[in-house]
């Protein structure tokens, strides 16, 4: 999953050099196949093997588990 990311994030940066750069034929073949950079990443995180162990409910933020999420109780 992490190369996938790291994939689209240079094709992203070199769909923006070519706009820069006024390379208009490669950015419009880049424009075209984004669609299917965007399936191929859906896809493999998707099918990524390492599952997630800790709840939306548990832990609101994942990149540190010290943010709990506020919890509303109900009051009568």
């Amino acid at each position: 999953m992490k190369n996938a990311i790291i994939f689209s994030f240079i094709f992203l940066v070199s769909y923006a050099l070519s706009i820069l750069f006024g390379w208009i034929p490669a950015a419009l073949f880049l424009f075209s196949t984004s669609p299917i950079m965007v399936l191929y990443v859906v896809y493999k995180v998707l099918r990524d093997p390492n599952e997630v162990q800790e709840t939306f409910e548990e832990h609101f933020y994942q990149d540190s588990p010290q943010y709990q999420r506020n919890q509303i109780t109900e009051q009568a």
